[in-house]
This record gives structure tokens, C-alpha cells and sequence, in this order.
């Protein structure tokens, strides 16, 4: 039998054990709150450092990875006036193929009362509370979508000042991946993003505001010079040409006079969709001043350039805008300048572009005339005036 000293010896032994067992909790709990801490703020500090809606979408991604391996993601803005969710960013990694195809997800589009996210919209509040989908009949997004694999789910709701503007959706294969120490930092982790989200589209307004023109939607005259510096630099790099078109609406001060500004403003605003939806992506448009216009062709020829604005003067020459008066058509001269056959600097390129519009105004207008055919028929008895007809 222990004896009465063994008993107590046992008993101081068992109370320090306790002590070493407690310490050990508290350390191991410390440890992993500095652990969570630290994938709070590496995630924090990603969302910190995006500018525009896109890069915030995709950091978004990445902060959630931070806090909890999931395997696939889904964010969706949500439209108040029309009252439907749209999907803009999805991301899937490798494991995640045999749960979600993101093909079927990208720019889905669906109404409210459809499924998980529309209900997370309104309550303001991730679903489904334990981050499991134990009901696979219930629609995440609509019925259409199917997400019967999927282990865990859980779908946050984007809440900027209070106001639900979309949903942050992840996935994951293995079950009960979304704990609620997760659930609590992801939900603040979206609240950054939704916050990241509503001053990325306020980036993006301002920088639209700084970089294009109000009435046409095109690029303005100062961006223009820049990217006009930026083509000319990179396509002296690599050897090829660049053609500055200078188009001008034939008569528009008429136009003003007898119709109104009001009509002219909508014949500017017709040229600048043609100069829009006529050339290439890559080509730059811009409202150069008034009712001058310049687009800038990047690597092409002589003749693909005269081609462009050839096309550039049949699609104004169909415009036809309804006014009080009648029926208003409008025609536009457009002068032609190449890099470098016509010049190397930016300044004596934009001035032989008008010089060359120039001659097509004083040509019978509704013309395309290119510097090399302007120098061909010029004078040598006088200089040439570059202060344009309307």
C-alpha cells in the first residue's frame, strides 16, 4: 500500500503535472493565435496594395488563401436597381476540377432569390452558418449550377458602409474546412475586400475622368500625347511604323450655327463610335480638340494606314443624325502622317498630319490626303499656312 508520504508525493506530482499541462495549452494557444495573426495581416497588407476592381478580385483570392486552404473561389457583384448578381472573378486550382467548372460560372448572371448568395445578400451573413452544405438540393447560385461535390461552402456577403455590393464564395473538397475562428476572419477579410472593391471603382472612375474625354468617351488630348511618346519610343525600338490619322469634320461650325450645339455635340459624339469601332484595339483614338479628332496606328504600313482611314471616312460619310430641320449628314477630311518615313519627332509628325489635312480641306474636303501626296503637289513659290478651313 502507498504510504501517507508517497500519497502526498503523488499529489504535489499530479498538481505540477497540471500546471506543466496548462502552460503548455496556453503556449500552444498563443503560438496559434500569433499564427492566425500573421496570416490576418499578410492578408490584410495583399488588400492593401491593390488599386484597381480586378486586382482587388484577385488579391481577394489570395488573402482567403492566407487564412485557410480552400480550393476554389467565386465573387459576384450585386446591382441594386436591376436587382441581379453578376459573376466576375473565379478562381479554381488544380484539386478543385472535379467540383466546380469555372467555365460555366464566368459572367453568369442571375436574378435574386436564386440560391445561397442571393439569401447571403440580403441577411448580411455568411451561409451556410457551420460551413457545410448539408443540403446539396439547395442552389448556391442557380439551379443550373451544379456543386454536389463540394465538401465545405461558404458564401460572405461583401458589405461596404453596411451595404451588401456582391459575395465571396469558397469551396473545398475536404469537409469541415471552414471552422468558425475561420469564418470570423474571412468575414472580416471580406469587409476589407468589399471596402478595397468600392474604392478600386472610384480609382477607376477618377482614372477614366483624368484619361478620356466627357462628351466622346475617347482618349483626351493630353493622354494622347503620352501614349503618342510611348508608341513612337517602342516602335523606334523595334523597327516598325506608326501612323498618326488627323481627322477633321468638314463644315462643323455650320453645323453649330444652323442646327445648334446640341446637334453638334451628337455628330461628335457619332464620329467618335466610328473612330471607336473602325480601327483595332491596339489603335489609339482621341478627340484631338473641338471637332478634330486624331488616331494613332500602331505597326502598319503606308497603305494599311490610308486603308483604315479610307474606312474611317465612308463609315462618317453614313451618319445621319435626325434633327428639327431634317436629316443632318456630316463628312470628314482626314490628313495622313507616318513614322518615320514622314518624321522621327512627335511635334513634326503632328504637324505634317496637318498640313496633310490641310490640303483635303482646301482639296474639296471628305478626303484622305497623306503627307507624301500633299509634298508631291505642294508650291515651291510659298509657304504653306497650316491654320485650317472648318
Amino acid at each position: 500500500a502507498f504510504a501517507e508520504a508517497d500519497r502526498d508525493l503523488l499529489v504535489d506530482a499530479a498538481a505540477q503535472l497540471l500546471r506543466a499541462v496548462q502552460s503548455e495549452q496556453v503556449f500552444r494557444a498563443v503560438e496559434r493565435a500569433k499564427y492566425e495573426h500573421q496570416r490576418f495581416y499578410a492578408a490584410a497588407t495583399m488588400l492593401g496594395q491593390a488599386l484597381t476592381p480586378e486586382q482587388v478580385m484577385e488579391t481577394a483570392f489570395d488573402a482567403a488563401r492566407a487564412i485557410v486552404d480552400y480550393d476554389a473561389g467565386v465573387i459576384t457583384m450585386y446591382d441594386r436597381e436591376s436587382k441581379k448578381h453578376r459573376v466576375h472573378a473565379v478562381r479554381r486550382f488544380d484539386q478543385a476540377s472535379t467540383i466546380i467548372d469555372d467555365k460555366s460560372l464566368i459572367d453568369l448572371e442571375f436574378r435574386d432569390n436564386a440560391g445561397l448568395v442571393s439569401m447571403v445578400v440580403k441577411n448580411r451573413h455568411y451561409l451556410p452558418a457551420t460551413g457545410e452544405l448539408r443540403d446539396v438540393s439547395v442552389p448556391v447560385f442557380n439551379k443550373k449550377i451544379d456543386l454536389s461535390d463540394v465538401k465545405s461552402l461558404l458564401v460572405i456577403p461583401l458589405l461596404s458602409a453596411d451595404e451588401p455590393i456582391g459575395t465571396l464564395t469558397l469551396f473545398a473538397n475536404a469537409e469541415k474546412r471552414f471552422g468558425k475562428d475561420v469564418r470570423e476572419m474571412l468575414s472580416v477579410i471580406a469587409n476589407q475586400v468589399a471596402t478595397s472593391l468600392q474604392n478600386g471603382f472610384l480609382y477607376r472612375k477618377m482614372e477614366t475622368m483624368a484619361t478620356t474625354d466627357g462628351l466622346t468617351g475617347l482618349t483626351n488630348h493630353r493622354t494622347f500625347q503620352q501614349k503618342f511618346a510611348d508608341l513612337l519610343d517602342r516602335a523606334d525600338r523595334h523597327g516598325y511604323r506608326v501612323a498618326m490619322l488627323l481627322c477633321d469634320v468638314d463644315h462643323f461650325k455650320k453645323v453649330n450655327d444652323n442646327y445648334g450645339h446640341p446637334v453638334g455635340d451628337e455628330v461628335l459624339r457619332r464620329v467618335a463610335k466610328v473612330l471607336q469601332d473602325v480601327p483595332r484595339k491596339i489603335d489609339v483614338p482621341a478627340r484631338y480638340g473641338g471637332e478634330e479628332f486624331a488616331v494613332l496606328l500602331d505597326n502598319v504600313s503606308a497603305e494599311q494606314a490610308r486603308a483604315v482611314a479610307e474606312r474611317i471616312r465612308i463609315e462618317v460619310s453614313k451618319i445621319v443624325v435626325e434633327t428639327e430641320k431634317g436629316p443632318l449628314q456630316v463628312t470628314e477630311s482626314i490628313g495622313v502622317a507616318l513614322f518615320p518615313d514622314d518624321g522621327r519627332d512627335r511635334a513634326v509628325l503632328i504637324e505634317r498630319a496637318d498640313l496633310a489635312l490641310y490640303h483635303a480641306k482646301h482639296t474639296g474636303r471628305n478626303r484622305v490626303v497623306s503627307y507624301q501626296e500633299f509634298a508631291a503637289t505642294r508650291s515651291n513659290s510659298a509657304p504653306v499656312e497650316t491654320k485650317k478651313a472648318s
